[in-house]
């Protein structure tokens, strides 16, 4: 089990092949690595794959703390400082593509170029991702934090949030429901208004940090309600000379995923970025 300090997080992260470097950012409010998996074999034949559960997904562990959109940068940041790398590839899908497009407006200079995928945004995406936190907050205030612990199910994708690891390290979990039930109460809340409460078109950016993007990008679309299509073509039209990559999440056509990023990649290489 492969873990790093980041940010007062401990970060489990797994990697393969060699090369240029990928970090893949997964989606979710939590995230887990191992939502990568169809894909690692065919993108680490030519490049190091990196892929991490975030702060409070998988086997990952944080203090209970308001996530941020600068948090979650940091935390690739953060990463990358772990492992030695100055600059990689970034990708993720959904809540990870929005990572991918906030590193390369914060820190450029650690950023090869960027492939995010299954572009998130809208009403829709932000009612269903706010109202797993709030209801966190309800049972909270209903029953303890305890009851918000026993509600989490990782095959319900309306399950309430709390982290992950709760579910194995009895430790964690006595450190968590220690916490002050109105404080965690506020952590949710307060996690709604840093991710949710801006002018994001697609979540986690505005339209100036999308037009502020310099690194080679390539941009794939959504095709549901919570990743509508218009918003990833919003995004291309913002960020400059971006790329369209017509193809569906690598949940769902993982050779065509893989093979599509291995070519822009090879493009970028090319060209000397």
């Amino acid at each position: 089990m492969a873990t790093a300090n980041v940010n007062g997080a401990e970060l489990y992260y797994e990697e393969a092949g060699s090369g240029p470097p990928i970090i893949l950012s997964p989606g979710g409010l939590q995230g887990v690595a191992s939502s990568y998996g169809e894909v690692i074999d065919a993108l680490s034949q030519e490049h190091r794959v990196i892929v991490y559960d975030r702060r409070f997904g998988g086997q990952s562990r944080s203090p209970m703390v308001v996530q941020t959109w600068d948090m979650v940068c940091e935390d690739v940041f953060g990463l990358l400082d772990a492992l030695g790398i100055e600059q990689a590839y970034l990708g993720g899908g959904s809540f990870g593509a929005a990572i991918s497009f906030g590193c390369a407006c914060r820190r450029p200079d650690r950023v090869r170029a960027i492939f995010p995928s299954n572009i998130a945004g809208g009403v829709i995406c932000d009612g269903y991702l706010t109202s797993k936190l709030f209801k966190s907050m309800e049972i909270a205030a209903a029953d303890g934090i305890g009851a918000v612990i026993d509600a989490f199910d990782a095959d319900d994708r309306f399950a309430p949030f709390s982290p992950e690891i709760a579910q194995t390290n009895a430790d964690y979990r006595a450190s968590l429901e220690a916490m002050d039930t109105e404080e965690f109460i506020q952590v949710m809340r307060d996690t709604i208004y840093a991710l949710f409460g801006g002018p994001f078109p697609t979540l986690g950016s505005t339209k100036n940090m999308l037009s502020s993007i310099r690194v080679p990008t390539m941009i794939m679309p959504g095709y549901n309600d919570v990743h509508p299509r218009g918003v990833a073509e919003m995004a291309h039209r913002h960020v400059p000379n971006s790329q369209w990559g017509e193809c569906k999440p690598h949940s769902d056509e993982p050779e065509k995923y893989a093979k599509r990023v291995i070519q822009f990649l090879s493009e970028v290489e090319s060209n000397g970025g």
